[in-house]
């Protein structure tokens, strides 16, 4: 048994430090919260508009590792399955996707995109909150956004 936890902690430390390189942060704290009180934001593209729509019909359903849906999902499983129903195809991890889209600049960011953290994805749902699968504890929500280190697109 030791040996497993040793190598799973080694395990973990290579694949922190193999994402170090894409952790740098594009958007400044609370960035989103605050835009959503200051400017008006930009619409929804009608794709956003299908990822919303999915994404709040999931919320509720449970969290579970590797789930891409119907009944649970993961964070990267939550993202994915809701751009697919918009007719987009992405990649099945959050670093995936954070290789694969392009970045959004803040006064860019729309609903429907994509947040983004080392290890983790939510959608951005308008006027500072976010849909995302947390955890097995909380499962799907709609919380007040937190602070992502980009938010990103599909083209």
């Amino acid at each position: 048994m030791r040996p497993l936890s040793s190598l799973l902690i080694a395990a973990l430390l290579l694949s922190t430090a193999a994402c170090s390189s894409i952790t740098s942060r594009t958007l400044p704290h609370a960035a989103l919260r605050e835009r959503a009180t200051d400017t008006a934001e930009p619409e929804p593209s009608p794709q956003g508009r299908a990822v919303l729509a999915f994404a709040n019909a999931q919320i509720g359903h449970p969290y579970c590792w590797g789930g891409t849906g119907p009944s649970c999902f993961d964070c990267s499983g939550l993202v994915q399955s809701a751009w697919r129903v918009a007719g987009i195809r992405l990649p099945r991890t959050s670093g995936d996707m954070r290789k694969a889209l392009r970045d959004v600049p803040l006064g860019e960011v729309r609903p429907g995109d994509i947040l983004w953290w080392p290890g983790h994805v939510a959608i951005y749902a308008g006027g500072g909150t976010e849909i995302e699968a947390l955890d097995s504890r909380h499962g799907v929500l709609a919380r007040r956004a937190a602070d992502p280190y980009r938010a990103l697109r599909p083209d």
